[in-house]
């Protein structure tokens, strides 16, 4: 219990931060720089809607318009549906007004999720690092240059949630915890498809509770099955959107298809997909916005790989393994465009392992320096970015 209130108290004063600091700089962004494609700011001062609509962008559309209407257009089923429904329930709760409702019930419940999220890193860091270490993370996490996304009306607040909580219960490893670690995985998986890589620490997690040498014979068969068995609650997600297209759409690899026909998403080798980056950005316009984004896209994914490259050794073996299967996973199926690496910066950051790699690092002054004013600054530029209506990620 007394963890848990420091954990709360920690966790209150890196979310506080940096939601006043992502308010302020909207605030400024919207009153002094005009959005992409008007001549002038908006003038926020003269209504409250304007301002509070400032976030509503690209995703943010998808989801409230999924939380209204469901999957009428059908290229949206490439977002997975368990935020878009608690997006809907909270917009009836909220008046059922499109698209306020609805809206408002997205930037609500990341917000909420993004605090827990930061409340369990913490109570999970604490047991494996040091509380300073921890600290770190969560300071870290919230001003990384791309945490906007944790703010917005997206998924990611969720996603990351439900994947450190998995981490805290298999960390536990009592009888129950294995069960409610894969039914949150379910969870997890029904929110982003990367979700099924849970698979992989619940199963590193297992082999050293259970078959260990030493560990072999302290448990009976039944308890070794109870525990195993929930793991595959976690790929039972993706067969149950399939069913669920299946019924309501008539194909339940529709997921698939609209992924490659629309979104122009398809799997791809590793080499492959940096290959047509690294050439978007030889052939590009010098000094373009659409090549400054390649570059700062190009840098922002790699930046991560090479964090846990240098640093895996530091982390305990199933938090290194998820952290490089988000990254494998997700670079395996980029955007067929002239951006291959677009979004990938802000799918990287949901393998939040590498955030505490950062957090170990920071015990030296400098890199610790370096990071908040670098992250700071790079936050502050996203969001302006973004609520001009600009791409970010």
């Amino acid at each position: 219990m007394q963890l848990f209130r420091t954990a709360l108290k920690e966790a209150a004063w890196a979310f506080l931060f940096s939601r006043l600091a992502i308010v302020l700089v909207s605030y400024i962004g919207i009153i002094l720089i005009p959005q992409f494609g008007f001549g002038r700011p908006l003038d926020c001062t003269q209504g409250i809607q304007t301002c509070i609509f400032a976030w509503y962008h690209w995703d943010a559309i998808a989801y409230t318009s999924i939380a209204h209407q469901g999957y009428s257009f059908t290229p949206q089923v490439a977002f997975f549906p368990l935020w878009p429904l608690l997006m809907r329930y909270g917009g009836l709760l909220l008046g059922g007004v499109y698209p306020l409702s609805y809206y408002l019930t997205g930037l609500l419940l990341a917000n909420i999720f993004f605090f827990f999220t930061l409340v369990l890193l913490y109570c999970l860091l604490t047991e494996d690092f040091e509380p300073s270490s921890a600290r770190r993370a969560l300071f870290y996490l919230s001003f990384y240059p791309y945490a906007l996304f944790f703010f917005v009306g997206y998924s990611e607040s969720l996603f990351v949630l439900l994947c450190v909580a998995v981490f805290l219960l298999l960390r536990r490893g009592k009888a129950p915890d294995w069960w409610c670690a894969g039914a949150l995985g379910f969870l997890a998986t029904l929110t982003r498809s990367s979700g099924v890589l849970l698979a992989i620490p619940f199963l590193v997690m297992y082999i050293q509770h259970f078959w260990l040498p030493g560990k072999r014979d302290q448990s009976s068969v039944l308890q070794k099955l109870n525990a195993l068995v929930p793991v595959l609650l976690i790929p039972a997600a993706l067969l149950a959107y399939m069913a669920y297209l299946g019924y309501t759409k008539g194909n339940p690899l529709l997921l698939q298809s609209e992924e490659v026909s629309y979104w122009h998403r398809h799997f791809a080798l590793l080499w492959d997909t940096f290959d047509l980056a690294a050439r978007n950005i030889l052939l590009g316009s010098l000094f373009s916005f659409d090549e400054l984004k390649n570059i700062v896209d190009m840098a922002f994914t790699l930046l991560p790989i090479l964090a846990l490259v240098l640093g895996w050794k530091r982390l305990p073996l199933h938090y290194s393994l998820f952290a490089l299967a988000i990254m494998l996973f997700s670079l395996s199926f980029p955007l067929g465009t002239e951006n291959p690496l677009a979004s990938q910066p802000r799918y990287m950051m949901t393998a939040f392992p590498i955030l505490v790699i950062f957090a170990l690092w920071g015990k030296r002054t400098r890199f610790d320096q370096a990071y908040v004013a670098v992250a700071i600054a790079l936050l502050a530029v996203n969001t302006i970015l973004f609520i001009t209506h600009y791409w970010v990620a």
